[in-house]
């Protein structure tokens, strides 16, 4: 899938800041890139601005970072990108009313800026935590001093050692899939499965 963001728009809301620093655009966008990597996803990262006049790319972390050039905004070139490439497999992640309006009359999914970050976090959150489990059980098996077999002690060892990971769906908050969660898919709309299957691909 392509993730379409609107990048001032979504690190904005996420610092809950009204000013962002490159630095702190960078760390966001390695983020990003380490998320779809994970995921298999495609991001278009779009920001004001830039060096030119006009658009120019970069691929930063494996993320296409775009900068509108000083003749357009961010909103115009993700506007012109959604009415040239809305038969893909495309999600946009923006809070913009205006975006978000263009995006809904040429049926094209979008996605809170807020809920894509709280998204992105919590599985970049697990993947560590996952990683710290394997790393944890290598380190329990391998420094095991005593050849001797207890076996409630080694039961309770094991047991100790193992994590239930959460689902993502159970750790989102209520208000993210906009009224879809815990509605039975029969009574969903179509429109509303489109999405719904799209936010299960995050």
């Amino acid at each position: 899938m392509i993730l379409l963001i609107d990048g001032y728009n979504v690190v904005k809301q996420a610092l809950m800041k009204n000013d962002v620093s490159d630095k702190e655009r960078d760390i966001f966008i390695a983020q990003l890139g380490k998320y779809c990597k994970i995921k298999g996803h495609k991001a278009r990262l779009v920001f004001d601005g830039g060096p030119s006049d006009r658009p120019t790319k970069e691929l930063l972390y494996g993320v296409t970072v775009i900068y509108s050039g000083y003749r357009d905004s961010a909103d115009d070139y993700i506007k012109d990108y959604l009415d040239a490439h809305k038969a893909l497999d495309l999600l946009l992640v923006s809070t913009d009313r205006d975006i978000c309006r263009h995006a809904s009359r040429i049926n094209v999914e979008q996605l809170d800026a807020k809920d894509f970050y709280y998204i992105m976090s919590v599985s970049l959150n697990n993947l560590g935590k996952h990683l710290d489990d394997k790393v944890a059980n290598r380190l329990a098996i391998a420094t095991k001093t005593s050849e001797s077999v207890n076996k409630e002690l080694d039961e309770l060892m094991q047991l100790g050692s193992k994590v239930v990971p959460k689902k993502l769906e159970d750790e989102l908050p209520s208000d993210c899939f906009s009224g879809l969660k815990g509605v039975k898919h029969n009574k969903l709309t179509k429109k509303e499965m489109k999405k719904m299957k799209k936010i299960n691909k995050l």
